[in-house]
């Protein structure tokens, strides 16, 4: 498994999101994309955050960067806080974001913190496979 320590500057999304089971996630991810589609904007990246968890309910936003969104009405619009994280790269596909989320919070020696942690995909190219990372929060 890949990880590393990153310490980043705050950065503001837009996106879809629910209060819901995790089984709507998709759907949420199949609506950012047919916007992004439709409006014909370029989002090397995007990012799926949970804002809550509460039992089986998923507070959850899929996004993009603000700016790659300028201009486009109706999105919820949030700020991740700047500052250290966990990194790591996650391998077989998204299934195995939640083992990456348990496997980073669970790293010896480092003390996480109260903020958002997220998943991030990284696709310069859409006609190629994207990458996806798990960010946790740490002091």
């Amino acid at each position: 498994m890949e990880k590393r320590i990153e310490t980043i500057e705050g950065f503001t999304v837009v996106g879809y999101e629910i209060k819901g089971s995790v089984e709507e996630i998709p759907a949420l991810w199949d609506k950012l994309n047919g916007m992004i589609c439709e409006k014909g904007l370029t989002a090397e990246e995007s990012f799926g955050i949970t804002m809550a968890i509460n039992g089986t309910e998923f507070h959850y936003l899929a996004a993009i960067k603000a700016e790659a969104a300028d201009g486009v009405e109706g999105l919820t619009s949030l700020t991740v806080p700047g500052g250290r994280f966990i990194v790591g790269t996650v391998k077989g596909g998204t299934e195995m974001i939640p083992a990456m989320f348990d496997t980073l919070m669970q790293t010896p020696d480092v003390e996480m913190r109260y903020s958002y942690g997220f998943e991030r995909y990284i696709h310069p190219d859409r006609s190629q496979p994207y990458e996806t990372e798990v960010w946790v929060p740490i002091e």
